[in-house]
C-alpha cells in the first residue's frame, strides 16, 4: 500500500490537468450550442407536462420556462469560464450543478456520456485545473503551480479505464458476440455511408465490427498505458470514435472519449505541447500534497464505480437487457435496440367504468418511446395516470393496468409486464420487479 501511495503522490507536471481542462471546456461549450441548435430546450424541458424521475431523486423540481433559459445561459458562461480558467471554481461548480440538474430532471434523457460528463466535471471541481494557463493565474500569480501529485490525473485515467472495461464486459453476451446485435440493425440502416457503406449489407461485416468493438474496448487502455504503443492507441481512439460518431447518433460521446484519453499522454510531452502553443508553465516550489478528504472521496468513488455495474448480478438476475434492472450507470454502451408499444387501461373499481389512456395526452413522442421499453418508467407513468384519472373522474383508488409489447435486438415482440397487475398498487424501489415477465428467448 505504501508503494501505491508513493506512486500516486509523486510530483509530475500539471500540464495534463491543464490540457484536459481546456479540452473539457471546449467540449461543453460546443455541447451547449449543439443542444440548443437541435431544439432540446423546447422538446426535452418545455413540452413535457410530466417528468420521469430517478429513484431517490423524486424531489428534483422543474424551474419553469424562464429558469431553463437561465440555466442554459449559465451552462454556456460556465463552460467559457472552464475553458479560460476564469473564476474557475465558480465556473466548474456552476456547470456541474446545472448540467447534472438538467439530466436529473427527466430520466428518459439518460445517456452514459451525460453521466460521464458529470463525473469528470466533479473531478475538475475538486482539483486545481486553473493553476496554470488561466485568467485566474493572470489575476493572481500566486495561484500558479508547476507540479501536482500524479494521483490528480490518475483519477481521470482510472475513470476512463472503468468506462472501457465495463463496456467490454457488457458486450460479452450472445447478442453482441454471435448475432452482431444490435450493431447489425444500425449498420443495415447506414448502407448509404460513403465508400464503406456497401459492405454493411453483409453479416460478416456486422460480426467483424462487433468483435472489433469488443476488442477495442477491452484492450485500448493497455495500448494507451505504454509509451511505445500510446500513439498507435490514440490513433485507434480517434478513428474508432470518429467512425462511430459519423455512423450512429450518439451525441457527444465520441468527442468526450477522444478528449478524455489525452490524459494518458506523458506529462512532459503535454508540457512541451503547451510550450509549442506559446504557453510556458511557471516553475515554482508549491507543495504537491493531496488533501486527505480528497483521497477518501476518490477511494469511495471508485468503489462505487466498480459496484454499480455489478449490482445486477447481486440484486436482480435475469436478462438485464430485457428488464433493465441495474442497467443504467453501468457503462453498458450501444447494446440495445428496443421498440415498444404500451397501452394503459384505467378502471373505476366502484362503477367498473373503463378507459383506454392516450399516452400522447401526457407524454412527448420521445418520452413515450423511452417509457414503453423500461419497466421502471412504465410504473412511474402508471402512478401518474392513476392520480390524473382519480382527479379527473373522482375515482377512489383507480386500477391501472398496462399491456406492453417490446421487440429487443431484432426479435419478435413479446409481453414485457404482466397485464393483469394493478400497477397503481406497486411501489417504486430498488428490489426486483415481480410483475416484469421473464425473457422467453
Amino acid at each position: 500500500m505504501n508503494s501505491i501511495k508513493t506512486y500516486l503522490e509523486r510530483p509530475i507536471s500539471i500540464a495534463p490537468l491543464i490540457v484536459y481542462r481546456i479540452l473539457f471546456g471546449i467540449m461543453v461549450c460546443y455541447g451547449c450550442l449543439w443542444s440548443i441548435s437541435k431544439g432540446d430546450i423546447q422538446s426535452r424541458y418545455l413540452e413535457p407536462q410530466f417528468f420521469f424521475k430517478y429513484y431517490g431523486f423524486e424531489w428534483v423540481g422543474f424551474v419553469g420556462e424562464q429558469g431553463i433559459y437561465i440555466l442554459y445561459g449559465l451552462w454556456f458562461l460556465s463552460a467559457l469560464g472552464i475553458l479560460l480558467g476564469a473564476f474557475y471554481r465558480v465556473a466548474i461548480w456552476s456547470f456541474f450543478f446545472v448540467f447534472t440538474y438538467l439530466h436529473l430532471l427527466d430520466a428518459t434523457n439518460y445517456i452514459n456520456h451525460y453521466y460521464a460528463i458529470s463525473i469528470f466535471a466533479f473531478f475538475l471541481g475538486c482539483l486545481p485545473a486553473h493553476a496554470a494557463c488561466s485568467v485566474d493565474t493572470w489575476r493572481k500569480p500566486s495561484w500558479q503551480r508547476h507540479k501536482m501529485p500524479y494521483g490528480y490525473i490518475a483519477v481521470f485515467q482510472g475513470q476512463v479505464a472503468i468506462i472501457y472495461l465495463f463496456a467490454a464486459v457488457a458486450k460479452m453476451n450472445s447478442d453482441w458476440v454471435f448475432n452482431a446485435m444490435p450493431l447489425k440493425i444500425w449498420l443495415l440502416q447506414s448502407q448509404d455511408f460513403p465508400i464503406i457503406g456497401t459492405f454493411f449489407q453483409y453479416h460478416a461485416t456486422h460480426l467483424l465490427m462487433s468483435w472489433c468493438g469488443l476488442l477495442f474496448d477491452l484492450t485500448i487502455v493497455v495500448w494507451l498505458w505504454f509509451s511505445k504503443t500510446r500513439k498507435w492507441g490514440y490513433g485507434m481512439v480517434v478513428v474508432f470514435h470518429t467512425l462511430t460518431g459519423l455512423l450512429f447518433n450518439i451525441g457527444l460521446f465520441p468527442i468526450l472519449m477522444i478528449f478524455s484519453t489525452v490524459v494518458f499522454f506523458d506529462p512532459i510531452a503535454q508540457e512541451k505541447f503547451l510550450k509549442k502553443l506559446g504557453v510556458k508553465l511557471q516553475k515554482n516550489q508549491v507543495d504537491c500534497i493531496t488533501p486527505t478528504y480528497l483521497k477518501y472521496f476518490f477511494i469511495g468513488h471508485f468503489i462505487v464505480q466498480i459496484l454499480l455495474p455489478l449490482r445486477h448480478h447481486v440484486l436482480y438476475g435475469g436478462n438485464i437487457l430485457w428488464t433493465e434492472e441495474g442497467y443504467r450507470f453501468s457503462w453498458r454502451v450501444m447494446l440495445l435496440e428496443k421498440e415498444g408499444m404500451a397501452t394503459f387501461y384505467v378502471e373505476d373499481p366502484d362503477t367498473k367504468r373503463h378507459w383506454v389512456v392516450s399516452n400522447q395526452e401526457f407524454l412527448t413522442a420521445f418520452q413515450e418511446k423511452r417509457m414503453a421499453i423500461r419497466p421502471d418508467h412504465i410504473l412511474q407513468f402508471a402512478h401518474y395516470i392513476a392520480k390524473r384519472y382519480a382527479h379527473r373522474y373522482t375515482i377512489q383508488e383507480p386500477i391501472v393496468r398496462a399491456d406492453v409489447y417490446v421487440a429487443m435486438n431484432g426479435r419478435v415482440s413479446q409481453r414485457l409486464i404482466d397485464p393483469t397487475v394493478n400497477l397503481a398498487t406497486k411501489s417504486r424501489g430498488i428490489g426486483q420487479k415481480d410483475w416484469v415477465l421473464p425473457f422467453s428467448y
